[in-house]
């Protein structure tokens, strides 16, 4: 896990074109979750092909998520990191805007056992905070190389608000793609 996160750069470039969608999903027994994603690729000397921000949220719960996928599947399949917090604490509009740490992690690799790695309460996982501090550093670096706050602005002022109303479909609201555009930057620089 420690390779893996190592090995994801530190000054990524991307392609011009991305893509956000948002959505209103069913989780169990007819509760709801709200969600917005946000993809992007990287540029083809990368040996990363794709990077996508997922974040949801439900009464109970907002996920925060970092899926990494690499362009050599011998090398990498996926790199996930996750955080998960209560949404009474922590509203998504909260959570975009401060470097929440990471509570869980997975490797997936070709032909290759999947690695997986949580945060648990009451259980010494000291040996593990080196990497669990790697991946929220990568975390909160790639919320400002993403340029979250600015990009999904939009975005996060619906998450805000009570309504789910839109299209009767559970899956996604709306999607926009932007070909050949740079993304929105705030006044003050990327973020």
């Amino acid at each position: 896990m420690k390779s893996a996160l190592a090995r994801l750069p530190k000054a990524p470039a991307f392609v011009s074109d991305y893509e956000i969608s948002r959505g209103v999903s069913t989780v169990e027994e007819g509760k709801t979750a709200k969600y917005v994603r946000l993809r992007r690729e990287f540029k083809n000397d990368s040996p990363l092909q794709t990077i996508q921000y997922s974040l949801s949220s439900d009464a109970e719960n907002t996920i925060e998520t970092l899926v990494f996928r690499g362009r050599n599947v011998k090398d990498l399949l996926a790199l996930s990191i996750e955080d998960k917090l209560s949404t009474s604490v922590s509203k998504p509009s909260t959570v975009i805007q401060t470097d929440t740490p990471a509570s869980r992690l997975r490797v997936e690799r070709a032909g290759k056992t999947t690695l997986g790695l949580a945060r648990c309460e009451g259980v010494d996982q000291s040996l593990y905070e080196p990497i669990f501090a790697q991946a929220s550093a990568t975390l909160a670096d790639y919320r400002r190389f993403l340029r979250l706050r600015t990009m999904l602005a939009g975005d996060i002022a619906w998450f805000n608000s009570s309504s789910t109303s839109g299209p009767s479909t559970h899956t996604d609201r709306s999607a926009r793609t932007k070909k050949s555009e740079e993304p929105p930057t705030s006044p003050a620089g990327p973020h």
